[in-house]
């Protein structure tokens, strides 16, 4: 038999999919941007999906309408979401303007008495105890409801408007969520009966004491930054230094770089050269034999110099890895020795075979490059576009990251060909085709999740970056058509724009991750809030792209 939770999941799944609330497109007429759509907000400890109701409308801080985040004891939430799935419900926000977010409380939440929430909270999410918990407090802090209601049942309708600290509610206006701020949160409790409306129209009719330090607040700021005044706050504290040569460090160095295209700055290229000069005199080895294929994309940053120097020794530096795709006798191997069958490898080989190409005019390592893409698109390109991670794992995860590592790659390879070069038609098509089945999958927060296909998992923020960056790419170079995907990139900037403190700390980093063997191995990989260099590359990578593509007047994200 269902456990009752799973019964009453799949009682919400069969209201939801008969009433046609099961769509995560980007609807646009009026109707819709009130009717509350299925909307996973993470997952259980059970692995099942974390099933909430949210009006798209909710998305939108800038909104006038209320925005109210109702967290409901079980025992008055499935009723709710039956109300909520009935026609009248979604007309009945528009008159209010009101949108809404209908979770049934995990954990406890809503029970009577409930015991103390951990601080802080999400210190490693998401894992260990209340897990569910985990991901609706990081979900409240991005989301940033103008108001929070946990309804407890109860004999009578009662408010509390001043919540104990140590309860959820209590806990969001005291904490700073997600390391963002405080949300304002009431408690009430309700009696059997009370229709989810009428508790809206209670709501609305309360004095709700204001927080301070609002996250709502917060993210507006965030949201209205620049993109060059976004790459200065993380110049702050990523490119700062080139330690070895790894993906991590030089990525974010070229986003200096391009910062410096941006504002027309020559201290930065001097700067950045001051930090490669050992490796290009030989003092540091930038290649040593068991170079993995992150130190191969770190020579991408020696590629970008050699176009900006007249330096010789950047164009060794990067033949030398473009070599390590030939056998003793100079034929090609099958494809780059570090590629570990996972699909990062698209981006840790291919760009630099191509820049190899470019910067020698040996057409070797553009026949290696596509050599190389091919047999990893032989080897993990699904059916539906998608790249699974590796075939280790049977289900063939679509890992988040690892389908950010091929857009990114191949929007790096691309800028490198010829306009005839010969492999260029291919590696175009290969780009395109994984665009276009990546944009079905970006969520209503404008998100890509850490699994793309699952959106029950947690909205990454570096496959958010690298595809957005890709796109950005594209547009700048009219690779692709700009009705289809500049509102794509429009949907992910504020969304990349709110996971960026002013400090430099970032939210939902997937942390490092190699091959896995199952598709809750990728659920479970620790989702990082802080500084993290891998993210704050990407970053800078977005945030630069866009910017430039907004100069040459090819986008417009505010």
């Amino acid at each position: 038999m269902l456990g009752a939770r799973k019964f009453g999941l799949l009682l919400i799944y069969v209201l939801l999919s008969s009433c046609g609330l099961m769509s995560s497109s980007f609807a646009n007429d009026a109707a819709s941007q009130w009717r509350p759509v299925a909307t996973p907000y993470g997952v259980a400890a059970d692995r099942e999906p974390l099933l909430s109701l949210r009006s798209p409308q909710f998305h939108d801080l800038t909104s006038p309408a209320k925005r109210i985040l109702v967290v409901a004891h079980p025992s008055l939430s499935a009723g709710y979401f039956e109300q909520a799935a009935t026609a009248g419900f979604a007309a009945a926000l528009k008159q209010r303007s009101c949108a809404i977010w209908l979770v049934s409380a995990p954990d406890g939440l809503a029970d009577e008495k409930t015991s103390a929430l951990p601080n802080p909270i999400d210190a490693k999410a998401y894992s260990g105890e209340s897990i569910a918990t985990q991901y609706l407090w990081r979900s409240v802090g991005l989301l940033a409801p103008d108001v929070v209601v946990v309804v407890k049942p109860g004999d009578e309708l009662r408010w509390d408007l001043q919540p104990e600290e140590t309860s959820f509610a209590g806990g969001l206006r005291s904490r700073s969520v997600a390391g963002i701020g405080a949300v304002a949160a009431i408690e009430c409790n309700v009696p059997p009966g009370v229709a989810l409306v009428d508790l809206i129209d209670s709501a609305l009719k309360q004095s709700i004491p204001a927080v301070q330090e609002s996250a709502k607040e917060e993210l507006l700021r965030r949201q209205k930054r620049t993109p060059l005044q976004v790459a200065d706050q993380l110049s702050r504290h990523y490119g700062k230094a080139l330690d070895s040569v790894n993906y991590q460090q030089a990525l974010a160095l070229i986003g200096r770089l391009q910062r410096a295209d941006m504002t027309g700055d020559p201290a930065e290229l001097a700067a950045i050269e001051r930090m490669a000069e050992p490796y290009l005199n030989g003092t540091k080895p930038a290649l040593p034999a068991n170079a993995s294929g992150g130190v191969f994309a770190g020579h991408l940053l020696f590629a970008e110099l050699a176009t900006r120097s007249d330096k010789p020794g950047y164009i060794d530096l990067v033949r030398a890895v473009a070599d390590r795709g030939f056998d003793a006798n100079g034929e090609m191997l099958d494809a780059m020795p570090t590629h570990s069958e996972m699909s990062d490898a698209v981006f840790m080989g291919t760009p630099i075979l191509v820049a190899a190409g470019r910067l020698t005019n040996d057409t070797r390592y553009d026949q290696m490059a596509i050599r190389h893409l091919r047999f990893m698109l032989r080897l993990n390109l699904r059916d539906d576009g998608l790249h699974r991670h590796s075939p280790l794992d049977p289900g063939a995860t679509a890992w988040g990251r690892g389908n950010g590592f091929p857009a990114l790659g191949l929007a790096l390879s691309l800028s490198s060909i010829e306009q005839d070069g010969p492999i260029r038609d291919e590696m175009l098509a290969a780009y395109r085709a994984h665009l276009a089945a990546m944009i079905k999958h970006q969520g209503l927060t404008g998100m890509w999740h850490q699994v793309v296909d699952r959106p029950e998992s947690y909205p990454e923020f570096t496959v958010t970056c690298m595809t957005t960056m890709a796109i950005a790419r594209g547009l700048r170079r009219g690779w692709l058509d700009s009705a289809t995907f500049a509102p794509v990139v429009k949907r992910a900037w504020p969304a990349i724009q709110s996971r960026i403190g002013s400090n430099g700390e970032l939210i939902d980093v997937c942390t490092g991750t190699g091959k896995q063997k199952s598709l809750h191995a990728y659920y479970d990989r620790t989702a990082i809030r802080g500084r993290d260099a891998r993210g704050g590359a990407m970053a800078m990578l977005a945030a630069t792209e866009i910017g430039l593509a907004e100069r040459e007047g090819k986008l417009k994200v505010d």
